[in-house]
Order: C-alpha cells, then structure tokens, then sequence
C-alpha cells in the first residue's frame, strides 16, 4: 500500500540516489512491479506508474525510520548503531545467502537511480554514517543491507496482495450498494 501511495504522490521532494542491489533482489522487484500493475489495474480500471523507487523508498523509510539525520546526542547514537548493527548483520547473511546459491550468484547486479524522498534520503545517509562509526564491526555494504531488506519486503507484499484485493473488492461493493 505505502509504494501505491508513494506513486500517487507528485508533491513531494524528492532526491534522485543511485541504488545497487543484487541481481536476484532487483529481478524479485520486477516482478513484483509487474504483478502490481497487473493488479492495481484490474482493481482500479487506471495502471499506476510503479517504478523500482516506489517500493525501495517504502522499505528504506519503514525500515530506517528510527534513524535521525539531524541526530547529536550521542546516547542516541548508540541506539542508531544498534539498529545499523542488526541491519548489517542482515545484510551479512543475505551476501552468504547469493554467494553460496549458483543461480543466485550470477545474475547481474543492477544500481537503478531511484527517487527517494528527502527524508528517506537523508535516512540512508544517516546510515551509512553510523556505519563508519564502527570500523571493524560491520562487514556488509551498504547495497547488501538495502538488497536483503528489500528480499524481506517483497516477501510481506505477497501476504498483503489477498487482503488488499479484499479491501478494494469489498469498497466497490459498498460503493455501489
């Protein structure tokens, strides 16, 4: 729902950041996109402009949200660090996850420029900065944590895709009656 939301939105400021993903990720994004559109178009009679940048910037602002850009205070920080911990060591496992799988590791790697919201941006910005506070500590790219992140959002789509067709199923109903 946010990445429909996202695509409906004109207004807001946007910046453009070239996003690189593992091939296998990027490939699950495409066709998702063209699930969605196939879909929204059956429910709503219009096809939406999804683009790859509607749902990266959905996932990076559920999934960064906790993260301040304009953040001083250091107790703070060490909560942010926590967060960008566990989102390496998510990032990690995934990286294990393509390498150790032959079909997965070859399919190319894709960097799409996508527009991401200003605060979405800054966000990603404030992450990999707290990334650099801990020299040693993190192993993963920042692209490894956006591919493995975004693997886990794709897989929550799939459970929406039921609830949403009920959703707009039952208002074309109540619409007519």
């Amino acid at each position: 729902m946010q990445s429909y939301a996202d695509a409906r939105l004109t207004s807001a400021r946007h910046k453009n950041r070239n996003v690189h993903l593992y091939g296998l990720p990027a490939e699950r994004l495409g066709n998702q996109l063209a699930v969605d559109k196939a879909l929204f178009g059956s429910l709503t009679a219009q096809v939406p402009r999804f683009t790859q940048a509607h749902y990266i910037n959905a996932m990076l602002g559920e999934v960064l949200q906790h993260l301040d850009p304009r953040g001083t205070d250091l107790d703070q920080m060490e909560i942010e660090k926590d967060l960008v911990y566990a989102l390496a060591e998510k990032g990690q496992q995934y990286r294990e996850y393509i390498l150790s799988d032959p079909d997965s590791a070859v399919i190319p790697e894709q960097r799409p420029v996508c527009k991401l919201s200003a605060e979405v941006n800054d966000q990603f910005a404030r992450m990999i900065d707290v990334m650099k506070t801990m020299p040693g500590q993190i192993t993963a790219k920042p692209f490894e944590i956006v591919s493995a992140c975004l693997s886990e959002y794709l897989d929550a789509l799939g459970e929406e895709r039921e609830a949403l067709t009920a959703l707009f199923r039952q208002s074309t109903i109540t619409t007519i009656q």
